[in-house]
């Protein structure tokens, strides 16, 4: 990480375009959870940090410290997005986002994504338990079909069956999966 942060403090037209791209992707990185909160859009968020990023090397930094590197870098990419968001009235996010100071904000942001983090964890555990009440035989077309990505063609030749009764078992093993996790998930949240 600590390499593309050093070649912003150099002139950036002068690096090869491997330097360049991977300064971009690193920055990109770096910013777009914090941007894409603000404005809920990924068109907008990769416009505002195409926009930041060309702000940065336009007037490089000259923190040789990380820490305080970073800082600016993040406060450069949010006062874009907030100048993009004045701009454009229409944004009805706005209000709320102003009405809270910036520690506000992150915190909430941390706290979502940890909501998320949770809720994906939990939903993934329901699939293996949804996954583990299935029938081997569905389990396995699921299986090949989903991880393997084979073709129905290739599920028919493979299972000793007709194109048309590989869709079928997958169809069905499908709806019983629907049915399993939906009936855990249900469950879990009535717990």
């Amino acid at each position: 990480m600590e390499q593309w942060l050093s070649f912003l403090r150099g002139d950036f037209r002068h690096l090869d375009r491997a330097s360049q791209q991977l300064t971009y992707q690193s920055y990109r990185e770096f910013i777009y959870r914090d941007i894409y909160f603000l404005l809920q859009n990924h068109d907008l968020t990769e416009d505002v940090i195409q926009e930041s990023f060309l702000k940065v090397i336009a007037s490089s930094p000259k923190s040789k410290k990380p820490a305080k590197m970073k800082a600016w870098l993040k406060k450069i990419s949010r006062n874009t997005a907030y100048d993009y968001l004045r701009k454009n009235k229409n944004y009805q996010y706005l209000s709320h986002l102003e009405s809270m100071d910036e520690e506000d904000l992150f915190t909430s942001a941390a706290e979502t994504a940890v909501a998320d983090q949770v809720e994906e964890q939990i939903r993934d555990e329901t699939l293996h338990e949804a996954l583990d009440q299935l029938n081997a035989r569905y389990r396995n077309v699921l299986f090949r079909y989903y991880v393997e990505d084979k073709s129905h063609r290739e599920l028919a030749r493979e299972l000793g069956i007709s194109e048309q009764a590989s869709a079928q078992l997958l169809v069905r093993a499908r709806k019983k999966l629907r049915y399993y996790f939906c009936k855990k998930w249900v469950d879990r949240e009535e717990g």
